[in-house]
C-alpha cells in the first residue's frame, strides 16, 4: 500500500437512466447504491472478499450521513474519493465524496461507520474483530489517511430546525 496521503480512487460507473427521478436527476436512493458499492470497492481493496468472509466474517453499515451538494443528470460519469478515516479492530470510519462532472467535483458525500460481523454459534451476527489481512491493510491505510485535515462536516449530525 502507497504512503501517500490521496485518497483511494476505487469505484467509478456511468449514471444509468433507471437512477434519474421525475426531477430529471440522480435520486436520492440511488447515491446511497453508488456509496454501497464504493464501501464495496475499499473492502476489496482492504482485501476483503468472498474467501474472508466465507472463513471470518463481513461488514455491515452501521450508520451513515449523505450531503447532497448538486444535482447529477443520467449519462454523468461519477466516482468516488475515498478515506478511510479510521479504524480500529471491529469498525472503519469510511468519507466517500462523489465526483461528477469535468474537471470531477464533488456531488455529494457520505460518512459511515461499519462494523465488522461474525455469526456466532447459533448463527446471530456479533461485532467481532477482523481478521488479516483486512484488519492490518485497514490500520494502515487509515495511518496514511489520517495526517490528511477532517472536513468541518464529518462527525456532525443532520441540522436542527432549532
Amino acid at each position: 500500500m502507497s504512503g501517500s496521503p490521496e485518497p483511494l480512487r476505487v469505484w467509478h460507473t456511468v449514471v444509468p437512466p433507471e437512477w434519474s427521478d421525475y426531477n430529471g436527476h440522480m435520486s436520492e436512493g440511488w447515491y446511497g447504491v453508488a456509496f454501497g458499492d464504493a464501501s464495496d470497492a475499499l473492502l476489496a481493496h482492504l482485501g476483503f472478499g468472498p474467501a474472508y468472509r466465507d472463513a471470518h466474517g463481513t461488514f455491515y453499515t452501521a450508520e451513515t450521513r449523505i450531503r447532497f451538494l448538486r444535482e447529477v443528470h443520467e449519462g454523468a460519469t461519477i466516482s468516488t474519493d475515498t478515506w478511510l478515516l479510521g479504524a480500529d479492530e471491529k469498525r472503519l470510519h469510511v468519507l466517500h465524496d462523489l465526483l461528477a462532472g469535468d474537471p470531477p467535483e464533488p456531488a455529494a458525500t457520505q460518512e459511515s461507520m461499519m462494523l465488522h460481523v461474525a455469526h456466532g454459534a447459533a448463527g446471530t451476527p456479533r461485532v467481532a474483530p477482523m481478521a488479516e489481512p483486512v484488519h492490518s491493510m485497514a490500520l494502515e491505510l487509515a495511518a496514511v489517511h489520517a495526517s490528511l485535515p477532517l472536513p468541518d462536516y464529518v462527525g456532525l449530525g443532520v441540522r436542527t430546525l432549532r
